[in-house]
């Protein structure tokens, strides 16, 4: 018996134009060619041979047949002899987006020795429920000289469209074969709902609440180690309040914690991460190499630490400061690792907190690490933050002073679907997000209310950012009042508003420090790290401190981005190397 299979056509048109001079802006050269008059026509029929396959999945492919009319390619008509589409596609590089995908083999009618290949994509992603008609009626095209796609054959760049009557010819025309006449209905039916299914969450809003929350909780296991070395070797050492350090995984009190990543014999490096994170999320399991097995690869003996505020630690859930994570946290780290290695000293690469809070410990004077540092990688938060006027705002409102009022003493993400959570997430569209930022994962709306929006979505890809709900945890009311604190004043200052740590700028005189700042860091500006690094060179000199702004780059996204491994570890390995 034949497989059901649906059929229907479409119609597009548009406007092409050469893409020389339009740097990939489909938009730009479809402007142009409408200027020119340079238009683009097809009518296309596409076949799906296995319907009930379709249904189960829209990314079954299809077979296209049909007509393409591009004078400004050829002037006879161009005959599809090889084409194929695809309904749904998860886009592996863009996050929450799908891609509708047309793909042609097109041969001249008049000169069968000219070809070309066209490809096509819709983008389907987060919106409003009216830009679903734009999405999907939106063609983003093409079209290379010769058999296949090739950059260097680019020949025509532009825009397609559906228009409503075209709309209307493909609904009326869509049909369902091998068949009888009540299972077409029932075909056809299911294939709407399907479609409608699949494109919902990207349009559905307030409507999808609970669609945008997982079923299961993230994960709360110790992190993924990296890929395997010859003679990488781990360990894991905690440590209590008293400042007792513990072979174990088994330290119920336990405020600070060692996992050690033997690699060369370059010498131990330190990693530090931000506030209600772990130090593991540099093993994210979704970009390789990550900056753990990047470092293990060029010979260093990797230390990853999580002070007090790692969200797998207890301390996570009690009330403490940066001040207690730079003059107790910092300091019995150093001298664990100086012990263990038998090393002179460290080198050591801080992110966000992890930055900050190693600064404040080096300007200390009083815990003991001043020689123990030989230098220093420090990425987005600074000694002089400078912040947007919403965070200013939440600042001068000490809104954790409020929650305290209230016995609000912690603040856990929105991971799970729960009824507060759908609740709080609800409430929680009311804080506007920067421009081009909106999505559908729940903590990235609870990420930007707390801390302020820590990536740029253009620079993850699709499974890193589904992985943003393991790698955020926990976060007490009084460290984010001291961080807040440092935001008004617009520099490192204690838990007290007290200048405690800008009074030795000659502390940092023999640490060579390499800054990294994200040019688009919405919480952290970068400008506020150029004021750090102005004032270490008016203090000490210029010849320990460097600085590079990081192109389209935001904060996390600097530590977990696609292209991170080729955008900004080298510089981190640069300046190890150069002390190591």
């Amino acid at each position: 018996m034949s497989t059901p299979t649906l059929r229907f056509n479409e119609r597009m048109s548009g406007y092409l134009s050469a893409p020389d001079r339009m740097g990939g802006d489909f938009g730009a050269a479809y402007e142009a060619g409408r200027a020119q008059g340079t238009s683009i026509q097809f009518e296309t029929t596409i076949t799906h041979t296995d319907l009930p396959a379709l249904l189960e999945d829209a990314s079954s492919p299809a077979v296209l047949t049909g007509t393409v009319l591009a004078p400004m390619l050829c002037p006879s008509p161009l005959d599809v002899v090889e084409g194929s589409f695809i309904l749904l596609e998860r886009h592996p590089e863009e996050v929450e987006t799908d891609w509708m995908r047309y793909r042609m083999k097109l041969r001249s009618r008049t000169e069968p020795s000219q070809t070309f290949f066209l490809e096509g994509h819709k983008v389907i992603n987060v919106g409003s429920i009216l830009a679903a008609w734009k999405h999907t009626t939106t063609l983003y095209v093409t079209v290379y000289a010769g058999d296949a796609p090739a950059q260097s054959s680019a020949r025509a760049l532009g825009i397609m469209h559906i228009g409503l009557t075209d709309v209307h010819h493909l609904l009326a025309h869509a049909e369902v074969l091998n068949v009888n006449r009540a299972m077409r209905e029932r075909y056809l039916v299911r294939f709407v709902a399907m479609f409608a299914r699949s494109i919902w969450p990207f349009y559905g809003g307030a409507l999808n609440e609970l669609g945008r929350f997982p079923v299961s909780p993230p994960s709360t296991a110790l992190r993924p180690r990296p890929r395997r070395r010859s003679g990488d070797d781990e360990a894991v050492l905690l440590c209590d309040p008293a400042g007792q350090w513990h072979v174990s995984e088994d330290v119920p009190d336990a405020c600070s914690r060692l996992i050690r990543y033997r690699g060369g014999d370059k010498g131990p490096v330190m990693l530090a991460a931000g506030f209600a994170m772990s130090a593991t999320s540099m093993l994210t399991p979704t970009i390789h190499p990550n900056l753990v097995e990047l470092l293990l690869d060029n010979g260093y003996d990797v230390w990853l630490f999580d002070y007090r505020a790692g969200i797998d630690l207890p301390s996570a859930d009690t009330q403490f400061t940066v001040d207690d994570i730079a003059y107790l946290d910092w300091p019995r780290a150093v001298d664990e690792v100086l012990r263990v290695t038998g090393a002179g000293s460290v080198q050591v690469f801080g992110h966000c907190v992890g930055s900050v809070s190693l600064l404040m410990a080096l300007l200390d004077g009083e815990n003991g690490m001043q020689g123990k540092v030989r230098s220093a990688v420090c990425a987005q938060f600074s000694l002089h933050p400078m912040t947007s006027k919403l965070k200013i705002l939440e600042s001068d409102l000490h809104v954790g002073n409020l929650l305290e009022a209230v016995n609000q003493q912690l603040l856990h993400p929105d991971t799970q679907r729960t009824a507060g959570n759908v609740v709080l997430d609800l409430a929680l569209h009311a804080v506007p997000l920067p421009p081009g930022e909106a999505c559908e994962l729940p903590v990235c709306r609870w990420i930007n209310a707390i801390f302020g929006l820590t990536h740029r979505h253009a620079q993850l890809d699709d499974p890193t950012h589904k992985a943003l709900p393991d790698m955020f945890g926990v976060a007490n009311i009084r460290c984010l009042e001291h961080l807040g604190l440092m935001m008004q004043k617009g520099r490192a200052v204690d838990a007290h508003g007290r200048d405690r740590y800008l009074q030795r700028p000659d502390l940092l005189r023999d640490v060579p420090i390499h800054f990294l700042a994200g040019e688009r860091n919405y919480i952290f500006h970068p400008e506020g790290t150029e004021k750090t690094l102005a004032w270490l060179k008016r203090h000490n000199g210029p010849q320990n401190y460097t600085l590079r702004v990081l192109p389209d780059y935001a904060h996390l996204d600097a530590l977990i981005g696609r292209d991170v491994a080729h955008d900004v570890f080298p510089d981190i390995i640069e300046h190890l190397d150069r002390y190591q």
